[in-house]
């Protein structure tokens, strides 16, 4: 199907773009997930995909009457019952359950030793789980900035506080704040844990790391990152180590009552701020958009965890590399694993840039050749602008506080190696790939996303100063710039 006239009428959002191959794009934006979410929510989620392999990115796109239909279905979803979107958010944490504990089982000892048949079998039962997850991300994802004015206006105009203080965030936070302890403060509390072990003698710093390994090295895979392994958290128990116990143990007692000091400080800003329960629903349906964003991508993590040996066995028995074999798609994967597709006849084809898109029901994608691609890249990047973030000079706060350090930047979770203790990481947008540079960084810099982004999140758990939607921040600034982050005030400045 050749791309629809309507592609070049319809006016576009950008989301952004990030460091993925089209095998692993599918993960958030194939035609499988799209019936997952429309499952969930009861519609279709198509976006626009144009990847260019030349640089190994994907730019993501969505037409502005989609970005509308959302808006409209969190309304008329609340209309009579202010509950129910928090009744469907909910069923997250239940699949969530699910998979944490039904993808390690995808696995063998030794792929090479399974018949084709097991090994298509497996594969797709490992991105079935991933796209089951991805759809509770992309509706956040997508509907943030439904929140964003609607919490502004209770905040300013019915609690009476200065947007932008330092008490306006402080609240904003507090009630947004999930109940449930994420992955990433999950794993800090049991890091702190075996370094208090350390501190006392009870534990020895192999043993620490082995333990870690095993329970936590599948975090930072998601697409391009590598397992955290027993080097890494030798490395990072070396320096816990050297801080105080009394430090350590305060830091694991915080994260021990989670919960407890969650919903006490909760309680405190309902009370001290008189907030009814339907304003207060407002907050904590944004708090659940933005846990299963983050917990959705820690789930995809854990599946490509489980993935890494299998495009192994597959490159192997294709007699490709692991990133040729991503650059097929799913579908491509499986037809040439069965030898019912000339894969290098396809690669070949596929050119500098490839995409797809989906008819304006969402229920069906097409793809684009490569000069169809082309042709509608050039044509929406010559106007469009990004959903979130955009202005010069200012950025939105993610988490309040002032940090000063070297620049660093990465475009890439390769470069993670660049980011040396109390670095300010300036990027395009995280994801869990760069989460090795988050642990260092003082600050972090994103130049799109907004408070659900997975840098607003975790800035927020480390509680380091962030800042999101800063246009041009990776070009504005040089590695190794001394610069200040003012996140109150959404300010980058390089310190002369």
């Amino acid at each position: 199907m050749a791309i629809p006239s309507y592609y070049f009428k319809e006016k576009f959002v950008k989301m952004g773009k990030w460091v993925l191959l089209p095998a692993d794009s599918e993960n958030w934006h194939g035609p499988h997930t799209s019936e997952y979410f429309k499952k969930i929510f009861g519609f279709g989620k198509g976006t626009t995909i144009i990847q260019t392999l030349d640089n190994d990115l994907q730019h993501a796109y969505f037409p502005k009457f989609y970005v509308k239909k959302i808006y409209t279905f969190i309304y008329n979803t609340n209309k009579s019952n202010y509950l129910a979107l928090a009744n469907i958010l909910k069923s997250f944490y239940k699949l969530k359950d699910k998979a944490k504990r039904e993808i390690p089982k995808i696995a063998v000892a030794d792929f090479s030793k399974i018949s084709t048949k097991k090994l298509i079998d497996l594969y797709r039962k490992n991105r079935d789980w991933a796209h089951r997850v991805t759809p509770y991300d992309q509706f956040g994802w997508v509907a943030e900035d439904y929140w964003n004015l609607v919490m502004e206006r209770i905040l300013v105009k019915k609690l009476k506080l200065s947007k932008g203080s330092p008490e306006y965030y402080r609240v904003l936070f507090i009630l947004t704040k999930p109940e449930e302890i994420s992955t990433t403060l999950e794993e800090k509390r049991d890091v702190l844990a075996q370094a208090i072990k350390l501190k006392i003698k009870k534990q020895s710093i192999s043993r620490a790391s082995i333990i870690l390994a095993k329970k936590y090295g599948w975090m930072p895979v998601f697409t391009f990152g590598i397992p955290w392994d027993k080097k890494h958290y030798i490395n990072e128990l070396s320096q816990l180590v050297k801080k105080p116990i009394s430090f350590l143990k305060e830091e694991h007692n915080k994260l021990i009552k989670y919960s407890l000091i969650r919903n006490n400080d909760l309680q405190a800003v309902v009370k001290k701020c008189h907030i009814n329960e339907k304003d207060l629903q407002i907050f904590v349906d944004f708090g659940l958009t933005l846990d299963a964003r983050n917990e959705a991508e820690y789930l995809v993590s854990l599946a490509g965890y489980y993935l890494l040996p299998m495009y192994d066995e597959i490159a192997r028995r294709l007699a490709l590399s692991v990133k040729q074999v991503r650059f097929m798609y799913e579908n491509e994967i499986v037809a040439a694993l069965w030898g019912k597709l000339d894969y290098h006849k396809s690669l070949s084809a596929k050119g500098s840039i490839i995409g797809w898109g989906y008819n304006r029901q969402m229920n069906k994608r097409f793809e684009f050749t490569s000069r169809e691609a082309r042709k509608f890249f050039d044509h929406v990047e010559s106007y469009v602008k990004n959903m979130q973030g955009g202005e010069e000079g200012q950025g939105l706060c993610a988490n309040n506080g002032v940090a000063r350090g070297k620049a660093r930047i990465v475009l890439l979770p390769s470069d993670n190696s660049k980011v040396k203790q109390g670095d300010i990481l300036i990027t395009h947008a995280t994801t869990v790939d760069y989460l090795p540079a988050m642990k260092k960084a003082a600050a972090f810099v994103t130049e799109v996303g907004g408070l659900t982004c997975h840098a607003a999140v975790v800035s927020r758990e480390f509680g380091v100063p962030c800042i999101v939607g800063f246009k041009n921040a990776t070009k504005k600034f040089k590695d190794g710039d001394l610069v200040e982050v003012d996140a109150g005030k959404g300010l980058l400045k390089k310190i002369k």
